[in-house]
């Protein structure tokens, strides 16, 4: 009886052990944290605008970028008021150029932007939303 009885413990371990292993952590929220966004677009935005590769943003920097931008998408008539705005409004240290720092928060605030369920992460459909779909904007 004694046997019987520790080969069937045995067996249901057995079978106990493969149903165990099979359970697996939580999946990760399918998207792109801020964190994550700011690591993949930070420096290819930082790179781009600063055109003279003086490690600052000037003015005349946001300015031409807001221009492309502006032109790309005929809506955009006030891009050049909205412009110096934006730029007043992420020059915190009132210095008239953009730091790395300064260009981080311009990205969250666009994430923000993007981020239409406001759950912290940019799903691919927020990712690839069409202008005026999404609340994107730089």
């Amino acid at each position: 009886m004694t046997r019987r009885t520790l080969i069937a413990a045995g067996l249901m371990a057995g079978l106990a052990g493969p149903v165990l292993a099979q359970t697996t952590a939580p999946a990760a929220p399918a998207g792109m944290t801020l964190q994550q966004f700011q690591a993949k677009n930070g420096d290819k935005l930082f790179t781009r605008l600063d055109t003279n590769k003086d490690g600052k943003i000037s003015p005349a920097e946001f300015t031409a970028f807001r221009k492309e931008n502006a032109e790309a998408d005929a809506k955009a008539t006030k891009a050049g008021k909205r412009g110096q705005k934006l730029f007043s409004r992420f020059d915190k240290d009132k210095d008239g150029s953009l730091s790395r720092t300064e260009a981080d928060a311009l990205l969250a605030w666009r994430f923000k932007r993007m981020d239409a369920n406001a759950d912290g992460i940019l799903s691919l459909e927020e990712l690839q939303a069409k202008s005026g779909k999404a609340k994107v904007g730089v």
